[in-house]
């Protein structure tokens, strides 16, 4: 919040949707910012929500975060005609008054490619085939970290919970990221590619006028390589009400960063570890691999649901 209110000039209104662990501190806290920037902040509790679609959010709880199905509910939550929607991992230099201002074209969404160089992912690649076993299209399959929305299209288009809870039933067998592959099935071929800086994953070097997008591991606040982006987010958390510390407090959070980062081996151990596990998602990320498990492991929810509905 910080960084787009510091970098944006026109008035800006955040929507934070949430359920029950958002304590009354943070809320505060996220309050105090706005005000501080004579800019608004309101708060949507989704839990409610959560509870209509039952046993779908039970499930999903088991294998990925709850908050995954908290943007189905922005069509109903949100009473604007259109929005920014942000992940949390978000951090902004430039003016996000441009995301807003591009013209959507009878698109319901905007984003950017989920692959670096704007390219599409290859036609033989196990994403691309993941993209077809989810009626996605992998020429316009978007990261959904960053998303421009036409939430008027959307109502009038889409019922985003039905559509949502269906999808799961069918697709989630083969859902990596079930958000957003969710995202780019509903909407195929109704999504706007923008340029890659509106959702950038730069760290390094020149980050300024762009959208930057924490996807990678370690994130800033787990550990520490040395990276411009590490900068921008340690220099805005001390400007938070988060980073109200002693210099003794401040010092005791940057260890334990520093003693979570990939680069820190205390042991010999920890080194080997790191090589194995490098070397098994090495292995992992094999095309024919993955390609061979997504076919077997399709084929075989296929067939359960053929055998339930005959029975």
């Amino acid at each position: 919040m910080v960084t787009i209110f510091e970098h944006t000039k026109r008035y800006v209104c955040i929507h934070i949707l949430h359920d029950g662990t958002l304590t009354g501190q943070n809320r505060a806290f996220l309050g105090e910012i706005a005000n501080s920037f004579e800019q608004t902040v309101e708060f949507h509790d989704v839990s409610d929500c959560m509870e209509s679609i039952g046993d779908v959010a039970l499930e999903l709880s088991e294998k990925w975060s709850r908050g995954t199905l908290f943007r189905l509910f922005i069509q109903d939550i949100i009473p604007q005609s259109k929005m920014i929607y942000l992940d949390c991992d978000i951090l902004i230099t430039m003016d996000i008054g441009e995301l807003w201002d591009i013209p959507l074209e009878n698109h319901s969404l905007a984003g950017v490619l989920d692959r670096p160089g704007d390219k599409p992912f290859r036609i033989f690649s196990a994403k691309a085939f993941r993209c077809f076993l989810m009626r996605c299209d992998r020429k316009s399959y978007v990261n959904a970290g960053v998303l421009l929305m036409d939430l008027d299209r959307i109502r009038k288009n889409y019922n985003l919970i039905q559509q949502g809870v269906i999808w799961f039933k069918l697709y989630r067998h083969c859902a990596e990221l079930v958000d957003q592959d969710l995202i780019n099935s509903c909407f195929c071929k109704d999504i706007k590619i923008i340029k890659s800086r509106f959702n950038s994953t730069l760290c390094y070097g020149n980050i300024s006028n762009m959208i930057l997008h924490a996807r990678a591991h370690p994130k800033p606040w787990n550990g520490l390589e040395g990276s411009e982006l590490e900068r921008i987010y340690w220099k805005t958390y001390l400007k938070t009400p988060w980073g109200r510390l002693s210099r003794d407090e401040i010092i005791d959070v940057m260890l334990d960063v520093v003693k979570d980062s990939a680069y820190t081996h205390r042991r010999m151990s920890r080194c080997y570890k790191n090589v194995f596990n490098r070397l098994r998602r090495d292995i992992g990320r094999s095309d024919i691999l993955k390609i061979t498990l997504l076919l077997v492991n399709d084929i075989y929810h296929r067939l359960r649901r053929g055998f339930a509905r005959e029975g």
